[in-house]
């Protein structure tokens, strides 16, 4: 008997969203040849707005786990493709603002700390690399 050489329609959707997360990641990496290329437009020290933004920036990143987590939690309850979705691209969009923050704090006030902005997006990427559904 010969296999039918069809795959499953989740093997599809698994590899659409490493498909996702790779440009996502990638975003991250271009973000940091940006700056390394791109001139500020202003230089401003203000060292409490970057930590301020740099807590609220830790802050979504970690909440991007657990938001994953319940958001596949309610998709499962209520067998939602939609949740589904929402439970995979949410955490990753939390993790991609981390590493958008750090660029616009580069580019409009030339913040020195911006690849600790990247870092934490790339690190949260991480974190968050889709899953195969069990």
């Amino acid at each position: 008997m010969k296999a039918s050489g069809k795959r499953p329609a989740a093997d599809g959707e698994y590899r659409l969203w490493v498909i996702v997360w790779i440009a996502l990641t990638c975003a991250i990496v271009a973000y940091f040849v940006v700056a390394l290329t791109v001139n500020p437009v202003a230089t401003a020290d203000n060292p409490v707005f970057e930590r301020i933004l740099m807590t609220f920036s830790v802050a979504y990143v970690i909440a991007s786990v657990p938001a994953k987590k319940w958001l596949l939690v309610q998709a499962d309850e209520v067998d939602s493709a939609a949740l589904r979705r929402a439970a995979i691209i949410v955490p990753l969009v939390l993790c991609e603002f981390a590493a958008v923050t750090g660029i616009a704090l580069r580019l409009v006030i030339g913040a020195p700390h911006y690849y600790v902005f990247l870092g934490l997006g790339l690190a949260g990427m991480l974190l968050n690399f889709p899953r195969r559904a069990k």
